[in-house]
């Protein structure tokens, strides 16, 4: 079926399950790339390859800049992709603020920014933006803030192993 955006052929969802959250990270493809990634507790007509699974489970537990090629990012701006990319160096158990982050890409007036910014993050979990959290508080998260606290405390159990 052709995407919503018209952007290439789309195969059926895939899915991981995180028995930790007890939830499935769905991922979607788009002329073979990875174009999103999102959560849900329905399990999914299809899987990825180990190999991938493997890769897309190593960007959430070990920091780096993504598995930049799975990913489709060709729809994000620039800024965006920055975001992205210095998102995904915070490494589990610890977290920045939305200032951190802006400071962290050159643009220290751009919290604000780096919040909507992430607030599309295409690739929740992948991208670990719920490591990025308010001055005062947890801040947002596109799959909501009880998730986002599931997930931070999952990644301080897995670095107490």
């Amino acid at each position: 079926m052709k995407g919503r955006d018209g952007g290439g052929e789309r195969g059926p969802a895939e899915g991981i399950f995180i028995e930790g959250l007890g939830l499935y990270l769905l991922v979607e493809r788009r002329g073979g790339r990875i174009y999103r990634t999102s959560f849900s507790g329905k399990r999914p007509e299809a899987s990825p390859s180990p190999e991938e699974a493997e890769a897309l489970m190593r960007c959430w537990l070990m920091p780096g800049e993504g598995p930049g090629e799975l990913l489709d990012l060709s729809g994000a701006p620039q800024f965006q992709r920055a975001v992205l990319k210095a998102v995904a160096s915070i490494p589990p158990g610890q977290t920045l603020t939305y200032g951190q982050v802006a400071r962290k890409i050159g643009k220290p007036k751009a919290a604000r920014a780096v919040g909507a910014a992430l607030a599309k993050n295409p690739f929740p979990l992948v991208i670990p933006c719920h490591r990025v959290v308010g001055s005062r508080d947890i801040g947002g998260y596109s799959c909501g803030p009880d998730l986002k606290r599931r997930l931070l405390d999952l990644d301080k159990k897995i670095c107490q192993r």
